[in-house]
């Protein structure tokens, strides 16, 4: 028993860590993706990331509605360049959950 209560304890220390990391890392992306005049991006998935992998859970966790994606679709509107660029794919942009800036400078932005 004390094994299993030590197993979810990491588990959840590792999301707290995660996601206290990410939320630090999401501010910058998402200043980066509203000020970028020439922003180049991939639309990815959370189901294109290896299964099991704890960024897919992460990702899983989200939804469209969390505030780590609010912040990340308000960057988007607030870019009138990636706004268009996604009006022309026809990207929905309540469906971004999650962008991800690449050392690049590109982004990856994943869409439930």
């Amino acid at each position: 028993m004390s094994y299993m209560i030590k197993v979810s304890v990491a588990a959840v220390l590792a999301t707290a860590a995660m996601t206290g990391m990410s939320h630090a890392a999401m501010s910058a992306a998402d200043k980066a993706l509203a000020t970028d005049h020439n922003p180049r991006f991939v639309i990815s998935s959370p189901d294109e990331i290896e299964k099991h992998d704890t960024f897919q859970d992460f990702l899983g966790s989200l939804s469209p509605t969390s505030p780590q994606a609010r912040a990340v679709q308000a960057a988007i509107r607030e870019n009138p360049v990636l706004r268009k660029q996604f009006l022309s794919q026809n990207i929905e942009i309540k469906n971004v959950i999650f962008a991800d800036e690449a050392s690049d400078g590109s982004f990856v932005l994943y869409v439930r």
